[in-house]
C-alpha cells in the first residue's frame, strides 16, 4: 500500500495517528491502543527513505542535526484526505515518523478518547483445530503437528491440551485409568510400577511418530484424588531462534563469555528453559565447545554442531542438580546448563564452577534481578553471606527476567523483559548490599545496553504486539508506563 492508502485507512478506524517505527508494522493509534495495520514490517531506512521523499534538503540537514523535524504532508488531490501535520524523530532504533490530522496537531492536549476493546484473536477452540480423539497416539501427534506445549489426561476427565496461554478441553478425548495404563504397554516395566505404586508418581519417556519422524515426550504419570492422571511434555528437536521468540539479538553476547554466571528468572512457564536453549545451540552452532545440560526434564534435543553436548536428565542420568555439577566438574566442560538452581548445594556448586574457569547458565525462581540477587544471597547461613556477595559479584555476568504476555496481533504470548549486564556498577551494588539500587542503575546502564522491565513492555505496545491494558497490569510502575506511552503518543 502507498502512505496515502494507508493514511485512508488509519482514518477510516478513527485514528488520532499514524505511526512508523523502526521493527514494526505501521500503527494507527486510537487513543492509547495502537492497530497494526496489513502491512509488513519497516525498518530504519525504509523511514529515512520517506522521510527524504517529504522533506528538502535543508530540512533534511536540520533533521541531522537536531534529531527532530515537523512539517506537512498534502496527500494526493484525488484521494479525499486533508493536509496531514507530520513529525520525523531520530531514536536508538533508528527515525520513526508519524502523521497527524492537522486539526488534532493544532488542538490542545487532551485526554484520549477511550479506545473500543481489542477484538479478540482467532479462536483457538479445540473444535477449530479438529483434535482427534480416537486414540492418544493421534492426540500427542496432533500436539506435534501444532506446537502445543502439554498434553494432560485425567481419568474419567476430557483430556486438555495447553495452546498458547492456557489449557483447552478436548471434550471428545477421554481416558479411564486401564486405557491410560494400557497405552504405556512396555514402557511402564515392572520396576516403573512399583515406583508408581509406592510413591504415588512416575517419569517415563514415549514416543510417537509424525510424517515417519519419531517424536518424544516425557511423561509424569500421578495418583490423584479421581484416580491416574498423566502430563505429556514434547520434547523439541529444533531450537527457535530469539527473532522468533521475539528476544532481542544483544542476548547472544551472554553466550560468549568464556566463564562466569548467567541467569535466567522469571516465573514458572515464563519460557525461561527455552531462552536458555538457544544460548546453549548458538554456542554449539559457533564454537569448539564441550556443553553438559542437566535438565528436569529435557526439553530439547540438541545434536553435536561443533560442540560436544551431553545431556542428563535429573532423576534419570543424575539424582540431582548439585551431584550434576559436582561430577561435571570432573568432566572437562566448557559450559553447563543447569536446569535450577534450587537450593543452597545446587547454588554454591554453580558459583564454584563459574568461578573455576566454566560458563555457567541457569535459571532461578525470581520476578526481577534485585530479588534473584537476594534470593542467591539468603539462601547461605548469616556469617557466608558477606563472602557469597564477593564471589558473586565478580562472577556473574548477566540476567534476564521475562514474563510471558498474550499476543494482541496473533495467537501466542511474547516475552517482557528486564535485561541487567553486570558491569563494574552492579558488581559494586552487589558487594555493598545495595541492590534495591539496581532498577535506578539498570535505566542508568541503558546507553550500554540494559532494558528495564517497564521500558519493555512500553516497545510491546508500541510494537502493536501486546495490549496497552495488559501491559499496564504486568508493570512495576503503572505511571512510568502511561507516562511513557502518553509522552510518545503524543510526540509521534
Amino acid at each position: 500500500m502507498t502512505l496515502d492508502d494507508l493514511l485512508r485507512v488509519a482514518l477510516d478506524h478513527g485514528a488520532d495517528s499514524l505511526q512508523f517505527r523502526p521493527g514494526a508494522r505501521p500503527l494507527a493509534y486510537i487513543g492509547k491502543r495502537p492497530m497494526p495495520l496489513d502491512h509488513p514490517e519497516v525498518d530504519g531506512p525504509w523511514i529515512g527513505a520517506l522521510i527524504g521523499r517529504l522533506t528538502s534538503d535543508a530540512e533534511q540537514a536540520s533533521f541531522v542535526g537536531t534529531g527532530q523535524l515537523d512539517g506537512t504532508y498534502a496527500p494526493a488531490p484525488d484521494r479525499g484526505l486533508a493536509a496531514m501535520s507530520f513529525r520525523a524523530r531520530r531514536t536508538p532504533q533508528g527515525p520513526a515518523l508519524a502523521f497527524r490530522p492537522r486539526s488534532l496537531a493544532a488542538a490542545q492536549p487532551a485526554p484520549p478518547p477511550r479506545a473500543p476493546a481489542a477484538p479478540a484473536p482467532p479462536s483457538l477452540a479445540p473444535a477449530d483445530w479438529g483434535w482427534p480423539t480416537e486414540s492418544l497416539d493421534a492426540l500427542l501427534a496432533a500436539v506435534i503437528d501444532r506446537q502445543a506445549s502439554d498434553l494432560v489426561v485425567s481419568n474419567g476427565e476430557p483430556t486438555r491440551v495447553r495452546v498458547a496461554s492456557g489449557f483447552q478441553s478436548i471434550p471428545g478425548a477421554i481416558f479411564d485409568d486401564a486405557r491410560l495404563l494400557a497405552v504405556f504397554g512396555d514402557h511402564l516395566t515392572p520396576e516403573r510400577r512399583q515406583t508408581l505404586d509406592r510413591t504415588g508418581n512416575v517419569d517415563l519417556a514415549y514416543q510417537v511418530f509424525v510424517g515417519g519422524a519419531r517424536h518424544r515426550f516425557r511423561v509424569n504419570i500421578f495418583r490423584q484424588m479421581n484416580g491416574l492422571a498423566a502430563a505429556f511434555r514434547p520434547i523439541w528437536t529444533r531450537v527457535p531462534g530469539l527473532d522468533e521468540l521475539h528476544l532481542p539479538a544483544s542476548l547472544l553476547e551472554f553466550a560468549e563469555f568464556p566463564y562466569g554466571l548467567v541467569l535466567m528468572t522469571g516465573p514458572t512457564g515464563s519460557g525461561k528453559s527455552t531462552t536458555l536453549s538457544t544460548l546453549i545451540e548458538h554456542i554449539n552452532l559457533r564454537h569448539e565447545r564441550h556443553i553438559i545440560t542437566l535438565e528436569d526434564p529435557i526439553e530439547y534435543l540438541f545434536a553435536n554442531q561443533r560442540s560436544i553436548v551431553h545431556q542428563r536428565e535429573i532423576g534419570q542420568h543424575v539424582d540431582s542438580f548439585s551431584g550434576g555439577l559436582r561430577a561435571a566438574l570432573r568432566e572437562a566442560p566448557d559450559v553447563i546448563l543447569v536446569g535450577e538452581m534450587r537450593d543452597l548445594e545446587t547454588i554454591a556448586a554453580a558459583l564454584t564452577a563459574a568461578e573455576t574457569g566454566h560458563l555457567v547458565l541457569s535459571t532461578l525462581h525470581a520476578g526481577s534481578a534485585a530479588q534473584a540477587i537476594d534470593r542467591i544471597i539468603d539462601v547461605f547461613p548469616e556469617h557466608q553471606q558477606g563472602q557469597v556477595r564477593i564471589q558473586l559479584a565478580d562472577v556473574l555476568r548477566g540476567i534476564v527476567t521475562q514474563r510471558l504476555l498474550p499476543r494482541l496481533d496473533a495467537p501466542g504470548r511474547v516475552p517482557a523483559i528486564e535485561l541487567v549486564k553486570a558491569n563494574y556498577a552492579v558488581s559494586n551494588l552487589i558487594r555493598d548490599k545495595r541492590t534495591h539500587q539496581l532498577p535506578t542503575q539498570i535505566q542508568t546502564g541503558r546507553s550500554e545496553g540494559m532494558i528495564p522491565f517497564d521500558l519493555s513492555l512500553v516497545t510491546l505496545v508500541e510494537q502493536g504486539l501486546v495490549d496497552v491494558d495488559v501491559a499496564l497490569r504486568s508493570a512495576r510502575d503503572r505511571r512510568f508506563v502511561e507516562g511513557q506511552l502518553a509522552d510518545r503518543e503524543r510526540l509521534l
